[in-house]
């Protein structure tokens, strides 16, 4: 699937805010506070309903807040038109908790105009396939129109999110994880970056179908050289627990605790992640999400944070290369990264007064005479960083 245009309405700085999609790479790029954040956000909705709470169809509403996003994407070379509609609240972290969604979709250019409403029961077999994938579908979901109906809901609901502050202070990491705990409660993601990093890794290493070999051979001596080796300790420890039965016997049940240790040699030395410096700790983390997510949709904000100039090269180009196989939007107000970048994969993102965040391609966003003047300097001069640290963009 790809999104080939955008349109979010009332979510943040986006109040009315529309713009089209290159087909592989798209850079936001734009000062602080213009709203782009609020556009990788916003696409953060659709992986946040998953779990539709039917009790808001006829009330509650009110009382939320409420987005609408509107999509056209190209899926299974059909286009279609998305239409949705969020209500949730935002709490003191400004995290988003979505109660209700709303999505409806037609077919552009056939016959039909008529919009097929997904219902809610949709939405809870694409949580359950997500827990545990169904070899069959039951009967009642078996029509073409629901089998689409799932698949379009669990692609959208699947889009990725990435950033290098997620992984900011390594110290965070803990020296082992309960490989149980993580198992059981995928949910720890949203709150505990770093722990699930390590777990990501050890699934990784330990399945047929993951790209862990090549993010070794990415990181190691072979490629950017930050690791020579990780290596996982698995430890299995006895356990118990206690449980209180009718009449007031209790009943002591034991078990084992699978306990996970991960090393990492650098320059011939055994560290835990949480010695890690920050910068190899969020490049490693990084790298291995471009490469290992497989979902179609991949947003990362700011890959140049606190990334050293040498490596930060080495990601973009990645993220290039990657941008083949997935569809990925990037944030930056970095120079640096637009150096690498062509013209046909910006968007120029800015913030207009009451009107809120407006993104536009450079051909859209700058005059004639202004773009033939960025393409005269792209070819005699410098690049696309230069020139937007030179002033070149009016929005600086």
């Amino acid at each position: 699937m790809k999104i080939n245009q955008i349109e979010i309405s009332n979510y943040r700085s986006c109040i009315d805010t529309k713009f089209e999609l290159a087909t592989n790479l798209t850079a936001l790029i734009g000062i602080n506070g213009v709203g782009k954040s609020s556009i990788l956000y916003s696409l953060q909705l659709f992986s946040k309903s998953d779990r539709n709470r039917r009790f808001f169809v006829n009330e509650g509403k009110e009382e939320l807040l409420n987005t609408q996003i509107n999509l056209q994407i190209t899926i299974d070379e059909r286009v279609v038109l998305v239409r949705s509609s969020f209500f949730y609240e935002t709490d003191e972290r400004n995290l988003d908790e979505v109660f209700y969604t709303e999505v409806k979709y037609r077919f552009l250019g056939e016959k039909s105009k008529k919009w097929q409403l997904i219902d809610s029961e949709i939405f809870e077999v694409v949580e359950y396939i997500k827990r545990k994938p169904l070899i069959i579908l039951p009967k009642q979901f078996q029509s073409e129109t629901s089998k689409f109906s799932i698949n379009l809901v669990k692609t959208l609901s699947s889009i990725s999110y990435y950033s290098a502050t997620q992984f900011s202070d390594p110290s965070k990491c803990p020296i082992s994880i309960e490989l149980e705990d993580y198992r059981i409660n995928p949910k720890l993601r949203a709150s505990k970056n770093h722990q699930m990093f390590i777990y990501d890794l050890y699934r990784a290493q330990n399945s047929k179908e993951s790209t862990f070999e090549l993010f070794l051979n990415t990181v190691g001596a072979n490629g950017l050289e930050l690791i020579e080796s990780i290596d996982f300790h698995v430890h299995e420890i006895p356990s118990s627990s206690y449980k209180v039965r009718t009449g007031g016997k209790i009943q002591k049940i034991e078990s084992t605790k699978k306990i996970i240790v991960p090393s990492i040699e650098i320059d011939g030395l055994k560290l835990s992640p949480n010695q890690l410096s920050e910068g190899t700790f969020k490049t490693l983390a990084l790298v291995f999400y471009i490469l290992n997510d497989k979902n179609e949709i991949l947003l990362i904000e700011e890959p140049e944070v606190s990334v050293h100039h040498g490596l930060l090269n080495s990601i973009i180009e990645l993220i290039k290369q990657q941008s083949k196989f997935k569809q990925i939007i990037v944030s930056t107000h970095s120079d640096y990264v637009l150096d690498m970048l062509s013209p046909e994969n910006i968007l120029l993102v800015r913030k207009k007064g009451v009107s809120g965040t407006k993104a536009q391609s450079l051909t859209k966003a700058l005059s004639k005479n202004d773009y033939e003047a960025l393409k005269n300097y792209l070819q005699t001069r410098g690049n696309l960083g230069e020139y937007w640290k030179e002033g070149g963009f009016e929005s600086e």
